[in-house]
């Protein structure tokens, strides 16, 4: 061999590499390149580069092995040659490690200059002689990507993979729309232009651990690894559609085909190779009765909540523009003096097709499309702004809960668009209390109490929603400027039924105290409620037994009459 070989050599111990640094000195002949790495979690995009000629490898780490990468690279096609070490021969690692991908094995204390230079040669050369063939076999053609065939190993495998980790993963079976008449109206030439620009289309559209193969004809096949939101299958599915439509220039002409995708995730729509392939061609011929190009999700419930999904997602990007969102408020009284001493803030969308969503019903699409943080601060400002003109009538002692979502906590600008907000608005930091829901509160500690600091010293209160759903520590409860618990309202329900609630209830109810915190009660429905809570130490109470959500104006005139009766 002429050139340099560079050598990927993938084992924890620098003792190791120097040793095999040493052995290849003294090849002759053979320029070596020897590149260490220790860690085997970063080691597989290394392998994938096609920066290396060959990969040696050490099998065993700590108490576990290098199969599962083993297993990554072949899944992924890797075209470097892997050659495994172990510490003494073990008959059942050859055979997995073969099996696995590897192309040959050494064991370390045997390992001399002349074994290593043969054993790295014989591995190299038998890579590219495999791939050779292997490309003959399992590559199309026409367009130099994978085969039926391939796919159908690449399936399979995934397959496997899949019941093994418990994991999931999305077929697409895709036909080229419009594709007979490029045959019919330009010739076999210009329709095979057309295949070689679409496979290459596909290919773009996809990560390195995503497969893409030529069925046959016009029909191609997307395997995607890892992808079990259905919304997220939808916008590739789209991606897909809207790069194969644009329009190729061949022989002089411009050419448009369009396509249609059916859509099978595993293990819902089959959990084997068969069934999955007619599931996604079935999808496939249902997207085909829809004009144009189209996708369709195997199961007709998937498909419905997928389409209703993105509708909502569409129509939520034009909503703040068209001023569909507006603000309701829910009273919270004083249990001692029986007054209104503040609002809840709750966002509704007055959707022009379904008519008035609450909050829990686009909430979530919001957040998953970055949408909240435009919107969360809307709904403050409106807030503000509401709340000024409360304080002009009715004095300064109301206060405002706005809820606010965790998503909003990773805006940088989030201090700053607050203070605007409340300089614009005239509003003091200390009317305004911001809840957070207790789930969202735990699953993102570390980022919250970051945020919440610097919010706290401008004078803002918090308070802690859904108090009882999730799993907040006494520290945590302690520690941070939570000035607030509000018991969840379903709990409620359970109070005249259940003894376990209610002695759950109470039990909250005395640690938030205990801890200096205020208490309030959401979702009180009934006189019997409002009693035991009372009795129960909860100082704050809300709910339809008192009030519905209103409009500003409702609340105007109610609080004019609890002035009044006050």
């Amino acid at each position: 061999m002429d050139k340099k070989i560079k050598i990927l050599f993938i084992d924890r111990e620098h003792g190791e590499y120097l040793l095999i640094a040493d052995i290849l000195s003294q090849v002759r002949h053979v320029e070596y390149q020897l590149t260490w790495c220790n860690q085997l979690e970063a080691a597989l995009p290394k392998i994938l580069s096609q920066d290396y000629d060959v990969v040696l490898l050490d099998y065993y780490w700590g108490g576990s092995s290098a199969r599962d990468l083993l297993n990554a690279a072949r899944v992924q096609a890797c075209q470097t040659p892997i050659v495994v070490m172990t510490d003494e021969m073990e008959t059942e690692v050859d055979r997995e490690a073969i099996r696995a991908g590897a192309s040959d094995y050494l064991i370390k204390g045997q390992i001399d200059c002349e074994l290593l230079e043969r054993t790295l040669r014989y591995a190299i050369e038998r890579k590219l002689t495999e791939q050779h063939l292997a490309r003959l076999a399992h590559y199309d053609p026409l367009t130099d990507i994978p085969n039926r065939i391939l796919f159908r190993d690449r399936l399979e495998h995934a397959i496997r993979l899949a019941e093994r980790d418990n994991t999931f993963f999305t077929l697409m079976f895709i036909d080229l729309n419009g594709f007979k008449q490029v045959n019919d109206n330009f010739g076999h030439d210009a329709g095979d232009a057309v295949i070689r620009i679409c496979a290459e289309r596909l290919s773009n559209c996809m990560r390195r651990s995503d497969s893409v193969a030529r069925m046959g004809g016009d029909e191609f096949t997307l395997l995607l690894q890892n992808i079990e939101n259905n919304t997220d299958v939808a916008h590739i599915a789209q991606k897909v559609i809207d790069s194969i439509s644009v329009p190729s220039q061949i022989g002089g002409y411009e050419v448009v085909v369009g396509c249609s995708i059916g859509i099978a995730m595993y293990p819902q729509a089959g959990r084997d190779a068969d069934t999955l392939l007619k599931n996604a061609d079935l999808a496939m011929y249902k997207a085909k009765q829809e004009d144009g190009s189209s996708y369709c999700f195997f199961t007709d419930a998937m498909n419905q909540d997928v389409r209703r999904q993105l509708r909502l997602e569409s129509d939520l990007r034009k909503a703040l523009k068209k001023e569909q969102f507006f603000l309701e408020y829910q009273p919270r009284i004083d249990v001692n003096t029986g007054r209104i001493i503040a609002l809840e803030s709750l966002l509704r969308w007055d959707h022009p097709e379904r008519g008035i969503l609450s909050a829990n019903e686009f909430v979530a699409i919001a957040e998953d499309t970055g949408l909240i943080t435009a919107i969360g601060y809307w709904a403050i400002r409106q807030a503000c702004t509401d709340l000024k003109k409360l304080h002009a009538v009715f004095g300064e002692e109301l206060v405002m809960s706005i809820s606010l979502s965790v998503r909003q906590f990773k805006d940088d600008r989030l201090v700053q668009e607050i203070a605007t907000i409340f300089s614009d608005t005239g509003i003091q930091a200390g009317d305004i209390e911001l809840e957070l829901t207790e789930t969202s509160f735990m699953e993102n500690i570390d980022l919250v109490s970051l945020c919440m600091r610097p919010l706290s010293f401008f004078g803002i209160n918090f308070s802690l929603g859904n108090f009882g759903t999730g799993s907040s520590s006494f520290l945590h409860l302690q520690r941070l400027p939570i000035t607030a618990v509000k018991i969840d309202s379903r709990f409620m329900a359970e109070l005249q039924r259940s003894r376990n609630d209610r002695r759950l209830v109470s039990a909250m109810i005395t640690l938030a105290r205990n801890l200096g915190k205020i208490v309030v009660a959401d979702g009180v429905e009934n006189d019997e409620q409002k009693e035991w809570l009372a009795q129960s130490g909860c100082d704050h109470m809300q709910g339809n037994y008192f009030a519905e959500p209103q409009s500003l104006d409702e609340i105007f005139a109610l609080l004019r009459g609890n002035l009044l009766s006050n």
